[in-house]
């Protein structure tokens, strides 16, 4: 048994939320709980068996229920939840990795918050679902909605005019779907852009068997028509299997509105929007997507997004993060992922500006052995009046933080050391030009019981004597769970696993 620790934060105004496995929770500026959101899901009568579905909250919205082919007889679906023997013997063949049998349900991989504040949107995993709520502006969520897209998203991100969600997936394609969906959608109102929703077919309707032809072989005695009936019942039988097909690709279609916009040929990492000024009075919106296969590739904003401007070539292991306009230099892009250094870019004309070594630094905090990095955020901000980028290495107990200069140039300031290996942070605003860092730690088993049973929220104030750390008391627990720790390092760690294996390894 053993308890998960907070590990996404997104800071919306002077309110905070944090993911704590499947919940979110909201604080104000002085870390005090305000209040919890809960992932909906069946609960189990004990008295009678039956399952209920919680009231008050919407269906969800998007594709059936895919069935998984399991051993003995059992039945397995794809909603995030563990399998269960259908007689009580053998296991199920394949596991998500975001779900656990002692706890079904998807873990949440993403926070985004639109920019006037007044929406959060969440990823959760196993489930492939996109959750929209809107904030009251005193920390409290009112869930909007919910859409269960065709492939996992990976990231998203939100036009500048904070009313499309881009959400990028991990076959690589890149899809606009509105925040606030539409109150009645039909595939008869679609665009020629975004992809029809028929009508599911009904589970209990059993397709229709292919066409026969006339003739048989009793029927027919020469070679010539012999051969002619085969072909032509494999000519039926394949239009039969296309029929089919096309019906359980309409079954599988999200019901609500939804365009494509781009794609790549490899898996999509991150995602986000830069503008550039194009007149006085204009600006023109980009799509800036990073991939598996070191690109970066800049589209044209909506309804263009087909037409690709550039890219930002030189990454020679994959891009994990974006990070556009670091305290309002909005001409910048700086990108990291499984290379020693961080890039700098003028995305706009592809230009490569300047590179900024991370390798050195974390030696310098675990030793010479490590070989290999793996950025798993990048936030841009004005810190104490100047452009900075704090950046977060997989599996270090520290946070690094980097002055963008006027030259554009990338400079290492400091490394604040933690107890814990870093799983998030973000900046808090507090009254005035004050700011402080609060950070989502994980302790591992090398840290004692005492540290790893207590708080996994750290407060960091920079003092003229250096950095003041102290852990956020009376957190809200989600309680322990029977999840083994191998498996909730699976969970929390997973940017490392997005790199190739050489010939030499």
């Amino acid at each position: 048994m053993m308890a998960i620790p907070y590990h996404l934060l997104k800071a919306c105004g002077s309110f905070i939320f944090a993911a704590q496995g499947s919940n979110i929770h909201s604080f104000n500026s002085a870390l005090e709980h305000i209040s919890t959101w809960k992932y909906p899901v069946k609960q189990e009568d004990e008295s009678s068996g039956q399952s209920t579905e919680p009231r008050d909250l919407p269906a969800l919205e998007g594709p059936p229920t895919k069935r998984r082919k399991v051993e003995d007889g059992q039945e397995s679906t794809s909603n995030g939840h563990a399998t269960e023997p259908a007689n009580g013997q053998g296991k199920s063949k394949s596991v998500d990795k975001y779900a656990h049998p002692a706890y079904e349900k998807p873990f949440i991989q993403g926070l985004y918050a639109t920019t006037d504040g007044r929406h959060l949107v969440a990823i959760t995993g196993s489930d492939k679902t996109i959750w929209v709520f809107e904030h009251d502006g005193a920390g409290n969520l009112k869930q909007l909605s919910q859409r269960a897209m065709p492939k996992r998203p990976c990231s998203l991100a939100l036009t500048r005019d904070n009313r499309t969600i881009l959400s990028a997936d991990k076959f690589g394609d890149v899809y606009a779907l509105p925040l606030i969906p539409a109150p009645s959608f039909s595939s008869s109102s679609s665009t020629a852009t975004t992809t029809t929703t028929p009508q599911p077919l009904s589970r209990s309707a059993t397709p229709a068997l292919p066409p026969k032809p006339q003739a048989n072989e009793l029927t027919v005695h020469t070679k010539r028509n012999l051969r002619a009936l085969e072909n032509q019942k494999i000519s039926l039988n394949r239009k039969a299997q296309q029929q089919q097909q096309q019906q359980e690709s309409q079954q599988t279609q999200p019901q609500f509105e939804h365009t494509l916009l781009l794609g790549h040929v490899s898996m999509l990492t991150a995602i986000c929007v830069g503008t550039e000024r194009v007149a006085a009075d204009r600006e023109r919106e980009y799509i800036i997507t990073a991939d598996r296969d070191e690109h970066i590739r800049v589209s044209r904003g909506m309804p263009q997004a087909h037409v690709i401007e550039g890219f930002c070539l030189g990454h020679e292991e994959f891009v994990s993060r974006l990070c556009v306009g670091p305290g309002g230099r909005r001409e910048i892009l700086v990108s990291g992922g499984g290379d020693d250094d961080l890039f700098v870019w003028d995305w706009a004309k592809g230009r490569l500006l300047g590179r900024a070594g991370v390798l050195e630094h974390v030696k310098g905090v675990i030793g010479e052995s490590v070989s290999k990095v793996a950025v798993t955020k990048l936030l841009g901000c004005l810190w104490k009046g100047k452009a900075c980028v704090f950046v977060v290495v997989e599996r270090l107990p520290a946070v690094f933080l980097y002055e963008l200069l006027e030259d554009n140039t990338l400079q290492h300031r400091e490394t604040v050391r933690l107890p814990g290996n870093l799983l998030d942070v973000e900046v808090i605003e507090l009254s005035g030009e004050a700011q402080r860092l609060l950070a989502a730690v994980d302790f591992d088993s090398s840290t004692d019981e005492a540290n790893r049973s207590s708080s996994s929220l750290i407060i960091l104030d920079k003092q003229e004597a250096g950095w003041q750390k102290s852990k956020v008391e009376n957190l809200p627990a989600i309680g322990d769970i029977n999840i083994s720790e191998d498996e909730l390092q699976k969970i929390l760690y997973t940017t490392e696993s997005l790199r190739k294996l050489s010939d030499f390894d």
